[in-house]
C-alpha cells in the first residue's frame, strides 16, 4: 500500500516541473531572429525566415509572394516607414502553428503587425505577415 502513496508524492512533486518545461516551450512563439529583423527595418535579415512563399498583407495590399518578392516589399515597407521601435504583445498557438502580435512604431504612425509561424525542419518559417494601421 506504500507504494501507490510513494508514486502519488513523486507525482506531485514532479508536476510543477511538467508545467514549467511546457510554458518554457510556449512561451516565446516568435524567435529573436524576427523580432529583431522588423525592430531595425532589415529586410534581408527578415527574408531567411519567410517560407518560400509568404503571404503579405500590408495595409491595402494583400497577395502570395515568393521568399524574393516578399523581401522587396517589406524593403519598400521599412523605407517608407521606419522603424522607431518594435515589440511583441502576445503570442500563442500549438506546436505546429504559432502566432505572434506586435506594434511597431514608426516616425509616423503605429502598426499592428500579426505574424503566423509554424516549424520546418527544427526552424521557424513566416507564413503569414500582416501589416496594419494601430487604432488610437
Amino acid at each position: 500500500m506504500k507504494t501507490p502513496v510513494v508514486k502519488r508524492y513523486l507525482f506531485l512533486l514532479l508536476l510543477p516541473f511538467l508545467f514549467t518545461n511546457g510554458q518554457a516551450q510556449t512561451s516565446q512563439a516568435i524567435p529573436d531572429g524576427i523580432i529583431k529583423a522588423i525592430r531595425t527595418g532589415d529586410a534581408n535579415k527578415l527574408s531567411p525566415w519567410f517560407n518560400s512563399s509568404v503571404q503579405l498583407i500590408i495595409l491595402d495590399r494583400e497577395n502570395v509572394y515568393s521568399r524574393s518578392q516578399a523581401t522587396m516589399i517589406m524593403k519598400d515597407f521599412f523605407k517608407k516607414h521606419p522603424p522607431k521601435s518594435f515589440s511583441i504583445i502576445h503570442e500563442g498557438g500549438k506546436p505546429k502553428a504559432r502566432f505572434g502580435i506586435g506594434l511597431l512604431k514608426t516616425t509616423e504612425q503605429t502598426y499592428r503587425i500579426y505574424l503566423l509561424i509554424k516549424p520546418d525542419n527544427n526552424k521557424s518559417v513566416i507564413l503569414q505577415l500582416r501589416i496594419e494601421k494601430e487604432n488610437g
